[in-house]
């Protein structure tokens, strides 16, 4: 066995190139780790809008249910964490090269005779005072902290690929079984859960499932099945590199703050809130909260998926509405409510005017609990490149103050309420008509008073 072992190490040892490239491997990850980490903080805000292309295009489970939110955070959540470790990796590096050019000027590193401390503080110094030493041992930190950065990565890509395809197997059942999709939905999240549960157990425990002699025959399967889902074979060396070379209670410990972070990061991107954030008097309720999604002035680089108006504040009496096109909730509630796919069939029939007719009476809107009467257009906005519908409604007859805006679509032989816009309206502006009348009797009262005055 010994002389296997000493064969082994004598084959590694003639791989020269192989120490040429572990010398120089400094090189290359700067310049990585460089590269990357541009291209990182730049892909937030593409990913949330490839997210909201998704959920306006693409199937029903991105736009009805929390497959989009989910998916959404857990690439946010590696995003962060890859920034957090290449900029780690580039710092260390920087203190690596700065060591290494005053390794060349000070070949003894510090003189601490010339210092002159007392003993406390020359005790602290006499540990580094070597640059040789601190260059090898900031060498493992850098090259460690870009491994771990590949690991995380890796880890949370693994986790996203997973549920890409319990959500494409859910999009093909919901397509196929709708019936039977609708009756066993609420047992997909149990389920998730429980296989989420003993991934992390066996993740933070180092392999804890594994060692257990009756359960791990039982949880073989699963674990191999799990492994394939979670990509873990192109980072599976790594992750076992690190816990068989270092105390596996410090190795858990990092496991597990590793996950509690990653779990309050994604569920704030879910939810849209701050964990640090003390404040207390929030209110969560739309119908008292003002999304700047709904209004263009405001929106900025997220505008809402359901309805939009031009401002918060509305100084005419014309109030246009857009309402956004929703791939899901077209093929899912639009198509069966107008009965499209029966009325397209018919001879000479205008398909266009039959979509918009589909269109326009499957949403409702009600201005202050009322029912309002909306002639529909089609529309491409060019602001947000979203399609939709549009009308304009007659708000001259509203007084000044607040009011609110509603839209509802039937679903499951009820109204649901999608979105409530909140919009504050300043007076009437007076028409042409009323300013040209003023502007005559105006004239006609300075011409009496003319008049008189000559007499």
């Amino acid at each position: 066995m010994d002389s296997k072992i000493d064969q082994k190490d004598d084959n590694y040892s003639h791989l020269k190139w192989l120490k040429r490239i572990q010398e120089q491997s400094w090189e290359p990850e700067i310049l990585i780790s460089g590269i990357v980490l541009f291209a990182l903080l730049q892909l937030p805000p593409l990913i949330r809008e490839f997210f909201s292309y998704l959920d306006s295009y693409s199937l029903e489970i991105f736009s009805i249910g929390t497959a989009d939110e989910s998916l959404l955070a857990i690439l946010l959540t590696a995003n962060y964490w890859l920034i957090a470790g290449f900029t780690a990796h580039l710092i260390s590096r920087s203190v690596w090269v700065a060591f290494v050019g005053l390794s060349y000027v000070y070949k003894k590193g510090v003189d601490l005779s010339r210092l002159n401390y007392r003993k406390p503080y020359r005790k602290i110094l006499e540990r580094n005072t070597d640059y040789i030493k601190n260059i090898i041992s900031l060498e493992k930190i850098c090259s460690s902290v870009f491994a771990v950065s590949f690991l995380i990565f890796m880890t949370t890509l693994g986790v996203f690929f997973f549920l890409t395809v319990v959500v494409a197997v859910l999009a093909i059942t919901f397509e196929l079984a709708p019936d039977f999709a609708t009756k066993y939905d609420s047992w997909i999240d149990p389920i998730l859960s429980i296989i989420a549960l003993f991934t992390v157990i066996d993740f933070i425990g180092l392999g804890l499932i594994k060692r257990i002699p009756v359960v791990s025959w039982i949880y073989y399967p699963f674990y191999r099945l799990m492994s394939v889902l979670t990509l873990s074979p192109l980072y599976r060396n790594i992750y076992y590199g690190f816990i068989s070379n270092h105390r596996k209670w410090k190795v858990g410990v990092a496991m597990t703050v590793f996950v509690l972070i990653s779990f309050l990061i994604a569920k704030s991107i879910r939810t849209e809130t701050n964990p640090l954030n003390l404040m207390t008097l929030k209110v969560s309720d739309d119908s008292q909260t003002l999304f700047h999604g709904h209004y263009e002035n405001l929106m900025g680089n997220e505008p809402s998926k359901r309805i939009h108006i031009p401002s918060d504040v509305i100084n005419s009496n014309v109030l246009p509405v857009f309402i956004v096109m929703n791939a899901g909730l077209q093929e899912r509630y639009i198509r069966d409510a107008c009965d499209y796919d029966i009325h397209k069939t018919v001879e000479k029939i205008n398909l266009d005017s039959l979509k918009m007719e589909c269109l326009s009476s499957f949403y409702k809107l009600k201005l202050d609990g009322k029912e309002v009467e909306a002639d529909f257009l089609y529309h491409l906005h060019q602001k947000t490149s979203q399609e939709g519908i549009m009308t304009y409604l007659d708000i001259s007859g509203l007084e000044k103050g607040m009011h609110q805006l509603e839209l509802y679509y039937p679903r499951d032989d009820e109204e649901k309420l999608s979105a409530i816009v909140e919009f504050f309206k300043v007076a009437p502006v007076e028409d042409f008509g009323s300013r040209s009348a003023t502007s005559e009797e105006s004239s006609l009262q300075s011409d009496s008073v003319v008049t008189l005055v000559q007499d």
